[in-house]
């Protein structure tokens, strides 16, 4: 049996069997609370590998032995800014789990009041990050495994959306959360085994930091990105990360807040682990191939040299990982749309029935537009991956200055709707002008500074109560 032919019979009993898990554990799903935060019952372990699988994405099998390759030690660092997103979380954990939020925009309706046009705005800028993960994870499948195959990639990336909604429609968060247990503990094995395996084509450990230099494996690689990079991760990974809802959604759905600390530090010791994974195989690549024009063909380098058998895993855990983003990705859009968007502007009594009911069928809806904006404009997906900084400066503040200042007068609807405006519209106005400050700096700084002029012109002590803010229209 030929490579390609086996890398397709190995992924597809793979997927098969993982699909009819999804469908045996989501039998305890009945409600919408089920489908949206699991029921609130996760254990530890799968809160653990579920926020891990989620987190890790396509980026760590390309993008980040690129730069792996490049600086070495440096991807380290920019996953520092990415655990530690992930353990800022622990600020507002005890206060998350008091109150029964199934999405980020439940959490300023909590802070601001439930406000029409701050909720609307606030709505649309949390689903942009999860979808634009949804329709770049669709692309980097159908390529890959158009290489590794030869199949057709709009045939592949269809057969992959119809494989991410099976997992999805059974359950929700139930089921992607079990499967992404099984991807999570799959996916740490491969990278444990695929660093080793890396290092020891490249001659072991010595040839590596030989061929390396110091710049890439001494203490200097962890600043080899240099500062305005490094600063240019700070303010965009770190704040991105605090605002993905993806992360809350796995905190709401743990079963008590001793699992989400845990969780919480678990997950980020995992995020660094995999950068250091990255950094192992970008530096192994150098040593074998200190030449490539393109870093992001250093995982290919370590690929193309693998045993079969080796390398038809390798295709697996790249399956895998792609998969667990995409699944994830849905069900955050759908909910998005079920809770913030149906729930609050339909006039009708809608049941828990109604909401599970919706949320199967939006599945497929937005599983159905992602590929098709995939396939139509791919090349266009680049400013939907850059969203994630304008998500960034225009949740940021509002979530977390607003969390803080919550219990003052200085914290109504204006506040957070001034937040949000002025985050993104500066950062967009300074990275036009191309400034030498990453332009998300200023973007952080005029929602903050926005919030608070906005919030001392218009207090008020009828704000003030138990969560700093009244209800408005």
């Amino acid at each position: 049996m030929n490579q390609p032919v086996l890398i397709i019979a190995v992924n597809s009993l793979a997927l098969l069997l993982t699909v009819c898990f999804s469908l045996w554990i989501s039998r305890r799903t009945r409600t919408a609370e089920g489908w949206s935060v699991g029921g609130r019952s996760l254990p530890l372990i799968v809160v653990v590998l579920t926020q891990f699988a989620t987190a890790s994405g396509g980026g760590m099998l390309v993008a980040q032995v690129g730069l792996g390759y490049q600086f070495g030690w440096g991807v380290v660092t920019y996953g520092v800014f990415t655990a530690g997103g992930v353990l800022a979380l622990l600020f507002m954990a005890r206060w998350l789990r008091q109150h029964d939020f199934v999405s980020l925009p439940d959490i300023i309706k909590k802070i601001y009041g439930g406000h029409r046009v701050l909720m609307t705005v606030v709505t649309l800028m949390t689903m942009v990050v999860p979808f634009g993960w949804l329709c770049t994870q669709l692309v980097a499948f159908a390529n890959l495994f158009h290489q590794l195959t030869g199949v057709n990639s709009t045939v592949l990336a269809v057969a992959f959306a119809i494989v991410g909604l099976l997992f999805v429609l059974p359950g929700g968060m139930t089921s992607v959360a079990w499967s992404d247990a099984i991807f999570g503990a799959f996916m740490l094995l491969m990278a444990f085994v695929v660093g080793f395996y890396a290092l020891h084509a490249a001659g072991g450990w010595s040839e590596v930091a030989a061929a390396a230099t110091p710049a890439r494996v001494g203490w200097e690689g962890f600043l080899a990105p240099g500062l305005l990079t490094i600063g240019l991760w700070a303010m965009s990974l770190t704040p991105g990360t605090m605002t993905n809802q993806m992360y809350f959604q796995r905190i709401y759905a743990a079963n008590t807040l001793r699992t989400v600390v845990w969780s919480l530090i678990g997950t980020a010791a995992l995020l660094l682990g995999t950068k250091v994974y990255a950094s192992v195989l970008g530096m192994s690549a150098f040593a074998l191939n200190p030449r490539l024009g393109n870093p992001e063909d250093a995982a290919g380098t370590i690929i193309a040299g693998m045993p079969l058998i080796l390398s038809v895993a390798y295709s697996a855990f790249i399956c895998q990982t792609l998969l667990s983003t995409v699944t994830s990705a849905v069900q955050s859009v759908v909910v998005n749309i079920t809770q913030d968007i149906y729930k609050n502007y339909t006039t009708r009594d809608v049941t828990s029935r109604d909401i599970l009911k919706l949320s199967r069928i939006l599945s497929a809806v937005v599983l159905a537009v992602a590929l098709v904006l995939s396939l139509a404009f791919p090349s266009a997906l680049d400013w939907i991956v850059s969203s994630y900084a304008y998500s960034a400066v225009g949740l940021f503040f509002p979530v977390f200055l607003g969390f803080v200042l919550r219990r003052t007068n200085l914290v109504g609807p204006y506040t957070g709707i001034a937040g949000v405006v002025a985050g993104v519209l500066v950062a967009g106005v300074t990275q036009a002008l191309g400034t030498n400050i990453p332009y998300v700096a200023y973007g952080l700084a005029a929602s903050a500074a926005a919030m608070l002029v906005t919030g001392w012109l218009t207090r008020s002590r009828e704000r003030v109560g138990q969560d700093g803010a009244v209800p408005v229209g």
